[in-house]
């Protein structure tokens, strides 16, 4: 993971939690967790917590934003909606962010995750996040 992707991910809650066990490659756009066993949600099945999947999601799509638009921090999440379309074994969970559309105060980001093949998602999601800048809305009060 280069520099600027880890210190976005280092400025993240959920990156605190989960960034030892996220790889980014091809320049940020394909993201894999290496989850652990204290993420697991279901210990029956084992599954992965569906709050460690989307918050990994919503890191991936949120990172992929901030280089889009050149900021130094993470964008604020509007909203989000996440199916999941199969349990999330306790194996590597791998994803490929797809920046939609990025407008002047809204960006939409599509995300599926897969464990062994992209041709089977076990997640798909969208998210939104405001386009401006932290500093602007610190100055509108």
């Amino acid at each position: 993971m280069d520099e600027r992707v880890a210190a976005l991910v280092a400025s993240s809650g959920f990156g605190a939690k989960l960034g030892e066990m996220i790889e980014v490659s091809e320049a940020g756009a394909l993201w894999t967790l290496s989850p652990r066993p204290e993420l697991i949600g279901n210990p029956l099945l084992p599954a992965l917590h569906g709050g460690a999947v989307t918050a990994f999601l919503e890191l991936a799509c949120s990172v992929v934003v901030a280089r889009r638009l050149d900021q130094s921090s993470l964008p604020c999440l509007i909203s989000l909606n996440v199916q999941f379309l199969a349990p999330m074994r306790l194996r590597n969970l791998t994803a490929r962010p797809d920046v939609r559309r990025i407008g002047r105060r809204v960006a939409v980001v599509h995300i599926e995750a897969w464990q062994d093949s992209p041709d089977a998602p076990g997640c798909a999601a969208q998210f939104e996040f405001s386009c401006i800048a932290e500093q602007t809305r610190s100055a509108r009060g």
